[in-house]
């Protein structure tokens, strides 16, 4: 059985993922993930410096500590429905302020009406069992003109986008990460049909944009 497969099989039984794989995740994303997540927490540090962001699907915390360095006046605060998960966090953003981690569902996000700054959310995504409710509930925390980005895996880029990676990965390393990309995420063809008619069909409407970047589809949505 493959790695895409087993990852797959656990996906389908547990939105919350359960303990070891939170342990293998944690160490996962320092092998292996760390180079895409380190953009991203670099993009979001430059798009804001403060207010309040949310990290949804937060995991063992590095997307949300990265973007805690560069930003040490934004306030972030980690949502995961893992317990194990946000247990490492914690311990991960030992002696940063300005990051909090909470289990919380993202279908009742423990925040009021008009109050986020900007979402963010990576790898995330495939696992939600009701996303048009999670989209709706990014809405309704989102102050008016602000964004929520987010990104996850498409498992089958186009030919030009999977040779950047290979040479940004390297070869061995890129076989390892494509076995994730079949595992996490969603196929092109998905992304392009009914994903995008699932956000059709939310509170951001038309405001939206899906770009193809780095390995990543990344779904801006604006309030």
């Amino acid at each position: 059985m493959g790695l895409a497969k087993i990852l797959r099989d656990l996906q389908v039984k547990f939105e919350a993922i359960p303990p070891p794989g939170a342990i293998l995740y944690n160490a996962l994303i320092k092998i292996i993930l760390s180079k895409p997540e380190l953009r991203i927490a670099q993009k979001i540090a430059q798009k804001i410096n403060k207010g309040i962001l949310i990290d949804v699907g937060s995991g063992t915390g590095f997307l949300s500590i990265e973007i805690a360095k560069r930003a040490p006046k934004l306030k972030i605060y980690g949502i995961d429905l893992s317990k194990k998960m946000v247990e490492i966090a914690s311990g991960n953003a030992r002696g940063l302020k300005n990051v909090k981690f909470k289990l919380a569902n993202a279908i009742n996000l423990p925040f009021e009406n008009n109050s986020v700054d900007l979402i963010a959310s990576t790898g995330s995504f495939h696992h939600w069992k009701h996303p048009f409710k999670v989209f709706n509930e990014c809405y309704r925390i989102l102050k008016p003109d602000c964004e929520a980005w987010i990104y996850d895996g498409c498992s089958n880029p186009p030919k030009n986008e999977i040779l950047k990676l290979k040479q940004q990965y390297g070869a061995f390393k890129y076989h390892i990460v494509s076995q994730i990309q079949k595992a996490h995420g969603f196929p092109w063809k998905i992304f392009n049909t009914k994903i995008k008619r699932l956000l059709e069909l939310t509170k951001f409407k038309n405001n939206f944009q899906m770009i193809l970047t780095n390995g990543w589809m990344k779904i801006i949505l604006k309030k």
